[in-house]
């Protein structure tokens, strides 16, 4: 059935709107409304509307709580991230992860395995020569800055975007909290590598250079802009921590950050209508996305994540960081997925961007004692991470 005349709520602060192909789920909310009587045509006779049109308009403040529903409310951290989040709820709840298609429940037993995914996609198998250069120069415990040098500039791209982040106030504040600020403009790619190091300018470069290798996902699957703004914030939060905790080596949290969901970018790239039909699965039940994913298939994107981080030869400490995000406190807890899950977390609740998941992540109390963070670190942290957070999303555009 399609409603023939708008509806509203008792309150006015819903409505479903003339056109609506009626679901169950509206016929749960009409219920709810004590609306016995409706204005209705069949459907074969009516013009079909996006569901996601359909859909009673929230508040911006009811949306950040649908977020937070999951979530233990009487957790200090929870309580915390709510509070920023509702400081923020007008631009938060304008990002809306994409609206999977109605009839997404289906049968999956065909999705194929997570080894079979990936040895499909000729991209994801033929890598850019400039990133198995990378990882040979990262690998040999005898490069120099100039061979490193050499081969990431024969990237020009590449090039640019390393000299933007790097003479960036992010980097700035990052390198200025370990000691190491230079005096003026890096402006080449030898004085990068001597600045933040061999190692971890490579890294770097193996996780800036792989991101073009997704620029084709099918329409309709996810908003890329917005994916590549959660992970860029995750990856921002994740580095602040790792400063903040005076790690030696805080720039591969940020690679690990910008890399974590990008078993998710495999799923909407080599089997959308599976991963369209996980997402109306997840929006249907109230569920985390991530949960959904292990039951409909039997893994999920932050596994595929770290096979593919395996298949490409990245550092262990990176692969177990994307591998384990969801899972970090499996046995003991490794400081990266611990990092990882953590800024995870507070991006999803604090940080526009979505890789798909409509709901805060979890919160996993040891990962956070690992981290050694306090609901008080909190609100210093989100806004060191706001203040660089749109300069650093606008050179990955």
């Amino acid at each position: 059935m399609v409603l023939a005349a708008e509806i509203e709520s008792p309150d006015g602060r819903y409505r479903l709107p003339a056109g609506t192909v009626l679901a169950e789920s509206h016929l749960k909310w009409l219920r709810g409304w004590h609306i016995r009587e409706i204005e209705a045509t069949p459907e074969s006779t009516a013009q079909p509307q996006d569901v996601a049109a359909s859909e009673p308009a929230a508040t911006p403040e009811e949306t950040i709580r649908q977020r937070f529903a999951p979530l233990a409310p009487e957790e200090p951290i929870v309580i915390t991230l709510t509070e920023l989040a509702l400081a923020r709820a007008e631009t938060l709840a304008a990002v809306r992860p994409a609206r999977p298609p109605a009839a997404g429940r289906q049968k999956l037993a065909d999705v194929p395995t997570p080894e079979a995914i990936l040895a499909s996609d000729p991209v994801l198998v033929s890598l850019p020569e400039v990133f198995m250069r990378i990882r040979e120069v990262l690998s040999d415990p005898n490069s120099t800055v100039e061979e490193a040098s050499a081969v990431i500039g024969k990237d020009p791209s590449l090039t640019a975007k390393l000299l933007k982040l790097v003479n960036s106030a992010f980097y700035a504040r990052t390198l200025r909290v370990s000691g190491g600020l230079p005096p003026g403009p890096v402006d080449t790619l030898s004085r990068a590598v001597m600045l933040l190091g061999l190692n971890q300018l490579s890294t770097l470069a193996m996780g800036v250079s792989v991101l073009p290798l997704f620029k084709d996902i099918p329409a309709g699957c996810i908003d890329l802009r917005q994916f590549w703004r959660h992970s860029i914030g995750v990856g921002l939060i994740a580095k602040l921590m790792a400063v903040r905790m005076h790690d030696p080596s805080p720039e591969r949290f940020f690679v690990a950050g910008l890399l974590h969901d990008i078993g998710r970018l495999v799923l909407y790239k080599q089997v959308p209508a599976a991963a369209g039909a996980s997402m109306a699965e997840a929006a249907a039940t109230g569920r985390h996305l991530v949960e959904v994913e292990q039951e409909l298939f039997g893994f999920n994107h932050a596994e595929l994540g770290g096979m593919l981080l395996h298949k490409w030869r990245f550092p262990e400490s990176l692969e177990q960081a994307v591998w384990r995000h969801h899972a970090p406190t499996t046995g003991e807890v490794p400081l990266e997925p611990a990092i990882i899950c953590v800024a995870d977390m507070i991006a999803g609740a604090v940080l526009p961007g979505s890789s798909g998941e409509r709901l805060v992540p979890r919160h996993d109390p040891a990962a956070w004692n690992a981290v050694g963070m306090a609901p008080a670190d909190l609100p210093e942290l989100v806004e060191t991470a706001e203040a660089h957070f749109e300069v650093i999303c606008a050179m990955f555009a």
